[in-house]
Protein backbone atom coordinates (compact mmCIF):
# COMPACT_ATOMS: atom_id res chain seq x y z
CA UNK A 1 0.00 0.00 0.00
CA UNK A 2 1.28 3.68 -0.80
CA UNK A 3 2.16 5.63 2.43
CA UNK A 4 0.95 8.87 0.70
CA UNK A 5 -0.30 10.47 -2.49
CA UNK A 6 1.88 10.04 -5.73
CA UNK A 7 1.62 12.79 -7.98
CA UNK A 8 2.28 12.60 -11.72
CA UNK A 9 2.70 15.23 -13.69
CA UNK A 10 1.39 16.07 -17.22
CA UNK A 11 2.00 19.07 -19.46
CA UNK A 12 0.10 19.76 -22.40
CA UNK A 13 -1.93 22.31 -24.12
CA UNK A 14 -3.88 20.16 -26.16
CA UNK A 15 -7.78 20.22 -24.24
CA UNK A 16 -8.18 17.05 -26.23
CA UNK A 17 -5.16 15.05 -25.03
CA UNK A 18 -5.68 16.54 -21.80
CA UNK A 19 -9.06 15.66 -21.13
CA UNK A 20 -7.84 11.81 -22.41
CA UNK A 21 -5.35 11.48 -20.13
CA UNK A 22 -7.74 12.72 -17.01
CA UNK A 23 -9.93 9.85 -18.23
CA UNK A 24 -7.47 7.63 -18.41
CA UNK A 25 -5.58 8.21 -14.73
CA UNK A 26 -9.41 8.48 -13.35
CA UNK A 27 -10.84 5.20 -14.92
CA UNK A 28 -7.52 3.21 -14.97
CA UNK A 29 -5.03 4.96 -12.46
CA UNK A 30 -6.97 6.05 -9.91
CA UNK A 31 -4.41 5.30 -7.00
CA UNK A 32 -2.35 8.20 -8.74
CA UNK A 33 -3.09 11.80 -8.59
CA UNK A 34 -2.85 13.59 -12.20
CA UNK A 35 -1.61 17.04 -11.69
CA UNK A 36 -2.42 19.63 -15.07
CA UNK A 37 -0.50 22.07 -16.62
CA UNK A 38 -0.77 23.93 -19.93
CA UNK A 39 2.58 25.28 -20.10
CA UNK A 40 5.99 24.81 -18.68
CA UNK A 41 6.12 27.08 -16.68
CA UNK A 42 2.82 26.01 -14.44
CA UNK A 43 4.46 22.65 -14.62
CA UNK A 44 7.35 23.83 -12.69
CA UNK A 45 5.25 25.88 -10.29
CA UNK A 46 3.06 22.46 -9.81
CA UNK A 47 6.43 20.37 -9.16
CA UNK A 48 7.58 22.88 -6.49
CA UNK A 49 4.47 22.11 -4.57
CA UNK A 50 3.99 18.61 -5.33
CA UNK A 51 7.17 16.91 -6.56
CA UNK A 52 5.80 14.69 -8.63
CA UNK A 53 7.15 10.77 -8.88
CA UNK A 54 6.45 11.43 -12.59
CA UNK A 55 6.71 13.71 -15.39
CA UNK A 56 4.53 13.40 -18.79
CA UNK A 57 5.23 16.20 -21.26
CA UNK A 58 3.97 17.33 -24.59
CA UNK A 59 7.03 18.50 -26.85
CA UNK A 60 5.22 21.17 -28.72
CA UNK A 61 4.28 23.73 -26.09
CA UNK A 62 3.44 27.51 -26.26
CA UNK A 63 6.46 29.15 -24.74
CA UNK A 64 9.29 27.16 -23.18
CA UNK A 65 9.05 23.85 -25.67
CA UNK A 66 9.43 20.02 -24.06
CA UNK A 67 13.31 20.33 -24.74
CA UNK A 68 14.02 23.79 -23.11
CA UNK A 69 11.89 22.56 -20.17
CA UNK A 70 13.95 19.17 -20.02
CA UNK A 71 17.12 20.82 -20.25
CA UNK A 72 15.58 23.24 -17.47
CA UNK A 73 14.21 20.72 -14.90
CA UNK A 74 17.63 18.29 -15.18
CA UNK A 75 20.04 21.46 -14.42
CA UNK A 76 17.94 21.84 -11.00
CA UNK A 77 19.15 19.32 -8.23
CA UNK A 78 15.35 19.50 -7.11
CA UNK A 79 13.80 17.88 -10.40
CA UNK A 80 16.97 16.11 -11.90
CA UNK A 81 15.87 12.82 -10.46
CA UNK A 82 12.48 12.89 -11.66
CA UNK A 83 11.60 10.50 -14.40
CA UNK A 84 10.66 12.66 -17.76
CA UNK A 85 8.67 10.93 -20.52
CA UNK A 86 7.66 12.55 -23.70
CA UNK A 87 4.33 11.78 -25.23
CA UNK A 88 4.34 13.45 -28.43
CA UNK A 89 2.41 13.79 -31.92
CA UNK A 90 5.91 13.99 -33.50
CA UNK A 91 6.33 10.47 -34.51
CA UNK A 92 8.86 9.87 -36.71
CA UNK A 93 11.94 7.47 -35.86
CA UNK A 94 14.08 10.55 -35.52
CA UNK A 95 11.85 12.47 -33.35
CA UNK A 96 12.08 9.95 -30.97
CA UNK A 97 15.59 9.32 -31.40
CA UNK A 98 16.14 13.31 -30.45
CA UNK A 99 14.31 12.88 -27.88
CA UNK A 100 15.78 9.83 -26.28
CA UNK A 101 19.18 11.71 -26.92
CA UNK A 102 18.00 14.74 -25.44
CA UNK A 103 17.60 12.34 -21.95
CA UNK A 104 13.38 11.50 -21.83
CA UNK A 105 13.83 8.39 -20.15
CA UNK A 106 10.87 7.01 -22.89
CA UNK A 107 9.32 8.96 -25.74
CA UNK A 108 5.80 7.91 -26.35
CA UNK A 109 3.95 8.42 -29.39
CA UNK A 110 0.07 9.65 -29.70
CA UNK A 111 -2.18 8.46 -29.95
CA UNK A 112 -1.17 6.62 -26.90
CA UNK A 113 -1.80 2.92 -26.77
CA UNK A 114 -3.85 2.60 -23.67
CA UNK A 115 -3.34 -0.62 -21.68
CA UNK A 116 0.23 -0.14 -22.65
CA UNK A 117 0.43 3.05 -21.33
CA UNK A 118 -1.14 2.61 -17.71
CA UNK A 119 1.30 -1.07 -18.00
CA UNK A 120 3.80 1.43 -18.24
CA UNK A 121 3.17 3.69 -15.56
CA UNK A 122 2.61 1.37 -12.79
CA UNK A 123 5.91 -0.34 -13.64
CA UNK A 124 7.70 2.93 -13.63
CA UNK A 125 5.93 4.23 -10.52
CA UNK A 126 6.36 0.40 -8.52
CA UNK A 127 9.44 0.73 -5.81
CA UNK A 128 10.77 -1.84 -3.13
CA UNK A 129 8.59 0.30 -0.36
CA UNK A 130 5.72 -0.42 -2.70
CA UNK A 131 5.90 -4.27 -2.87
Amino acid sequence: MRKKAEYVLYIEDDRSSMLLMRHIFRKKLPELQLLEAVTMEEGITLMDLHRPSLILMDIQLPGMDGYEGLERLRSDPNTAMIPIWAISASALNDDVQRGLDAGFRKYLKKPLAMESFVHQIRGSLLTADDQ
